[in-house]
């Protein structure tokens, strides 16, 4: 009997340590599961960030190509403004050869430089602007004069001293016009 007793204490004993082995082996799953719910956040919010930044990333990039893409069609506007006095003369000078009947060779000459100086600059997007008998606007004309005219209603373009000019559909110049009371 003694036996059984000192077996049965070694066998409680066993059972002890069994169980603070199992309740020390629960212990740290659930430290490891804890560990490794936080590691689950952490991965998600840095994921969450990773995303975030990626389309910034794209975001940044897409709208450097559009700033890029402006400046590059902007980029002659200058070269236009200052071509558009050279324009405005060959323009004077044939309006002044058909009124004078000055010679036709010349006459056509100018024409014919005039024709090809403005297939040119319309090839980098310069198109003029049609004034004459339309309704005045101030996103597109300056006004100089206002005159009455029998016959045409108040507000319509019925002169033009400068033509206006457009650059790739936005103004480069307005047109110089007298408008009717």
């Amino acid at each position: 009997m003694v036996e059984k007793r000192g077996s049965g204490s070694s066998e409680k004993r066993e059972r002890k340590k069994r169980s603070s082995a199992e309740t020390l082996q629960r212990k740290r799953e659930e430290h490891l599961r804890r560990k490794l719910k936080e590691a689950d956040g952490e991965i998600e919010t840095l994921r969450d960030r990773l995303l975030r930044t990626a389309a910034e990333l794209d975001n940044f990039r897409k709208r450097t190509e559009r700033e890029n893409s402006e400046i590059i069609q902007n980029a002659n506007r200058a070269l236009m403004r200052d071509i558009l006095p050279v324009i405005d003369d060959l323009d004077r000078s044939l309006k002044a050869t058909q009124k004078r009947g000055g010679g036709k060779e010349f006459q056509r000459g100018v024409e014919l430089i005039y024709q090809k100086m403005m297939s040119v600059l319309r090839d980098y997007g310069l198109e003029p602007m049609e004034s004459m008998g339309q309704v005045f606007g101030v996103e597109q004309h300056d006004a100089l004069l206002q005159i009455e005219k029998e016959g045409i209603s108040p507000g319509i373009v019925v002169e033009e001293h400068e033509k206006g000019y457009f650059l790739r559909g936005k103004v480069l110049r307005h047109a110089k016009v007298v408008v009717s009371k």
